[in-house]
């Protein structure tokens, strides 16, 4: 007499047998790798990374303005501007690389260089105002974008 042997049973897709060596199984998904596309994703990142360039140059546009300061501040000054505007250029570099964590320390430092700057002198707050506030738009939907195209990257097991 037969009995229902464990051909009978199938098991789900998503339920894998249990790893001896510790290791925590690969969770499958119902997408195929080829099936994730960057598209959608790209545009804003790609924005983002241009506008990481721009600040970078209007830095840099920083050290002309300075050129009327005595001195030692004008070095210190001038340092101080290629200094951010290279963090800047550098940063969007590295958003080819990992663009949700160049775009995040980019906001981090673009906004601390704004209250900086405010506490500095209050009316810097609303000097270019509208510049700000697109710069600021621009950064926050790629980093939105840049979050989720990265847990679409970990979701196929792309750890990049």
């Amino acid at each position: 007499m037969s009995s229902l042997g464990d051909d009978f049973f199938i098991k789900p897709f998503y339920m894998e047998q249990p790893s001896t060596s510790g290791e925590q199984p690969q969770e499958e998904s119902i997408f195929q790798e080829d099936e994730f596309s960057m598209k959608g994703y790209d545009k804003h990142i790609k924005n983002a990374r241009i506008m990481l360039f721009v600040i970078g140059g209007l830095q840099l546009f920083g050290v002309f303005t300075s050129m009327s300061l005595p001195d030692p501040a004008r070095w210190i000054s001038m340092t101080v501007y290629i200094v951010f505007g290279l963090v800047f250029a550098g940063l969007g570099l590295w958003t080819h690389k990992k663009p949700y964590a160049a775009l995040l320390t980019a906001l981090i430092i673009y906004l601390s260089l704004q209250v900086i700057g405010g506490i500095y002198d209050p009316t810097t707050i609303y000097k270019g105002l509208i510049l700000k506030i697109g710069i600021l738009v621009m950064l926050i939907i790629g980093l939105r974008n840049a979050k989720e195209a990265q847990d679409m990257e970990r979701a196929f097991g792309k750890n990049s």
